[in-house]
This record gives structure tokens, C-alpha cells and sequence, in this order.
């Protein structure tokens, strides 16, 4: 009796590790039938299959910094990960980017073709071959230029009541146009502030505006020439009523991966300065040359949270400050889709501000920091 139930238990147990054995191979046949598939021919969409072996279709807008953004009709606009995408396969003819040398780099317009470690641009019947380490970027593929443009808006206000009447607006923006071989960038942060008085009036404690623009085309896939660079500033409380000031230079892109974006410059310019008070002897307006340096850090902390580091310093003569600079560092946390809650520490500096007459036949030297946190809310496009 008891050699039988062994015999049988050793049956049930054979049969139970030849299904396991048969099941798994329809499972590893399965998983290679997936990885094999290919969508058919499609003149309408993009595809993309990730590492996970999930197809999507849609629209690719750009890839930047080793990021996909891909735009899907029932997902929305998505950022992938290069790392992250095993095949990309494009309807359109689309502008990409190449590294061939560590000097050298080549733009083509065509078909894409991503598939493991290779790249295929097709154009017509040319067929040329690229190996996935060498793809810098991919953009204009689209007739549509907005699609090479994106941009963030952040608001933040504080409105006081009762004994003491306040009011503080922050607003920042910035707007992107972004190429496989150039890129164009705008931002604007913009101060006011006013307090009751005791005679029921208002004052005004802040009102400064900065504006900057600048222009960079790649020259190799990291190297960049800084065409031009150029910004107004006014802050009546820096005794600065308007400030132009253009420049150029070069830079290059330190660190570039899907979750870090490093990049520095240095060059020079020119900058004219008109003062909003000035002392009897003095001149109401001054320029210098300057030397400059930059540099910016765009770090993906989390999925839903980036840290963002921008910092630029000019040296002048004597009469013009001597030396300046602006610095912005952001925590941008994503609420919900396109909404985030950015949180803001700004320092400007100038090294040797323009006195003011004070009254009484003194001067009057305005601070040389001026700190500020901001706390608002940004939208992203």
C-alpha cells in the first residue's frame, strides 16, 4: 500500500514539472513571438515599443537630452526615457542628429528606424546606418513649428488684510525652441510689491523686471557657440532704471542624460546702464565691457520632482558694479498633469551699486544682495 501511494505521488509529480517545463516554453514562446512583432506599415502615426516589450503609437515630438517626448492620443504627451525605448520607427521623415567624432557631429532628414543598438535614417532608397550611442536628438520632423517649442509659466501672490495691507506678485516664465542642432531660450522673472501707509496710501517696497533671451548652435554634439545673449533689466530699488546689455561666446554641455542636463559658458559683451537717481558730479548713464560665465543644472530628482540650478556672473569696470550676478534655484514638484508647485530662492548681487543722494548732502548706497523665496504655481506646455 504504501510502495503504490509513492509510485503515484511520484507520477503526479512528474506530471506536474512536464507541465511546468511545456508551460514555460509557450511563455518564452509567447515573449519571443511579442518581441518580434512588428506594427504594420502606418503613414499616419509614430511607434514605440518600450524595453517591456509594450507598443505605443502616436507622435514623436522631440528627443532631447536622452529624452523621448512622445505624444499618444489616449495617454497624452508622454517623456520617456531613452534608456527605457527599444524600438522607434517613425511615418515622417524626421531631422536627427549624430555624434560621429567627438568633434564632429552630422544633421539628416528621414525615416527613422531605432531598433536595439543601430539607428536607420531612410531617404528614398538611401539607407544609412548609425549606432544607437551615436544619437544626439531628433526634432522637426513636424511641419508644425509649434511642435519644436515648449514653456513653463509660474505664478505666486500673497495678499495681506486687515491691520497691515500688502500685496507681492512674483511671475517667471520660460519658453523653448528646441532643434537637433540649435536651441533658442526666453525668461522673464518679474517683482512687485506695495504695503499700506499710515496715511492710507500705498508704497512701493519691490518692482523689478529682468528679461533674457539667448541662442546656441551645436557645433559638435556637446560644444555650442553662443550666437547671442541678451537681456533688459530694471530695478528702480538698485537705483537701475534700464539696463540692455548683449553678448556672446561658447559653452558645452558637461553631463547629458535622461535625468541630468549640465551645462557651462563663458564669454563677453557690452552693457549700458541708465541710473533712475544719481549725485550732482555724476553721469546719468554708463556702459562697460564685461567678461562673463554661466552655468545651468537640470537634475530629475524623482519622476515628479526636478531640481533646476541657474547661475550667471559678469565682471565690469569699477563705475558699472565691478562684478554682478544672478542666481535661480528651483524645486519643481508635478501636482497633477501639467501642474507643478515650484518653490524659488533667487539672488542678485551687485558688487558696487550706484549711490544716491540721500538729502542732507550725504550718500546713500543701496544694499548689495537682494534675496528672494517664491512660492507659486507653474504650468507647463
Amino acid at each position: 500500500m504504501k510502495k503504490g501511494v509513492n509510485m503515484l505521488f511520484r507520477r503526479i509529480l512528474g506530471a506536474g514539472f512536464s507541465l511546468f517545463l511545456v508551460g514555460s516554453a509557450f511563455a518564452v514562446g509567447d515573449e519571443k513571438e511579442w518581441d518580434n512583432f512588428v506594427p504594420p506599415p502606418d503613414k499616419k502615426y509614430d511607434w514605440v515599443q518600450l524595453d517591456s516589450g509594450e507598443w505605443l503609437k502616436g507622435e514623436i515630438k522631440v528627443l532631447y537630452n536622452y529624452t523621448l517626448e512622445f505624444d499618444s492620443d489616449e495617454l497624452d504627451l508622454l517623456e520617456l526615457d531613452l534608456d527605457d525605448v527599444k524600438k522607434i520607427r517613425s511615418c515622417d521623415p524626421q531631422e536627427v542628429m549624430f555624434e560621429i567624432k567627438r568633434r564632429e557631429t552630422e544633421v539628416l532628414q528621414g525615416i527613422i528606424e531605432l531598433d536595439g543598438a543601430n539607428v536607420k535614417v531612410l531617404n528614398g532608397d538611401e539607407v544609412q546606418t548609425f549606432k544607437r550611442n551615436q544619437l544626439v536628438s531628433i526634432a522637426g520632423g513636424s511641419s508644425n513649428e509649434r511642435d519644436n517649442w515648449s514653456g513653463s509659466v509660474s505664478l505666486g501672490a500673497t495678499l495681506r488684510g486687515g491691520n497691515t495691507e500688502t500685496l507681492d506678485i512674483t511671475a517667471m516664465a520660460n519658453i523653448k525652441r528646441r532643434t537637433a542642432s540649435s536651441r533658442i531660450n526666453l525668461d522673464y522673472i518679474g517683482n512687485y510689491s506695495e504695503v499700506e501707509t499710515s496715511d492710507d496710501g500705498k508704497e512701493k517696497t519691490a518692482d523689478n523686471h529682468r528679461l533674457s533671451a539667448y541662442s546656441d548652435w551645436f557645433l559638435t554634439g556637446r560644444f555650442y557657440w553662443r550666437i547671442f545673449d541678451a537681456e533688459y533689466y530694471s530695478d528702480e530699488f538698485v537705483n537701475i532704471r534700464d539696463q540692455v546689455s548683449v553678448a556672446t561666446g561658447v559653452g558645452y554641455d558637461v553631463i547629458r542624460t535622461a535625468r541630468t542636463e549640465w551645462t557651462a559658458n563663458a564669454g563677453g559683451g557690452y552693457q549700458e546702464t541708465i541710473y533712475d537717481e544719481v549725485v550732482s558730479t555724476a553721469d546719468e548713464s554708463s556702459g562697460s565691457a564685461f567678461g562673463t560665465i554661466g552655468t545651468r543644472l537640470d537634475y530629475e530628482v524623482t519622476g515628479d520632482l526636478d531640481f533646476i540650478y541657474d547661475y550667471s556672473a559678469r565682471f565690469l569696470s569699477p563705475e558699472n558694479g565691478r562684478y554682478t550676478h544672478h542666481m535661480v534655484a528651483t524645486l519643481s514638484y508635478e501636482i497633477i498633469n501639467d501642474l507643478d508647485l515650484d518653490i524659488s530662492l533667487i539672488w542678485d548681487r551687485i558688487e558696487d551699486p550706484e549711490p544716491v543722494d540721500d538729502g542732507v548732502g550725504g550718500l546713500d548706497y543701496p544694499e548689495q544682495d537682494d534675496y528672494q523665496l517664491v512660492v507659486g504655481i507653474g504650468y507647463s506646455f
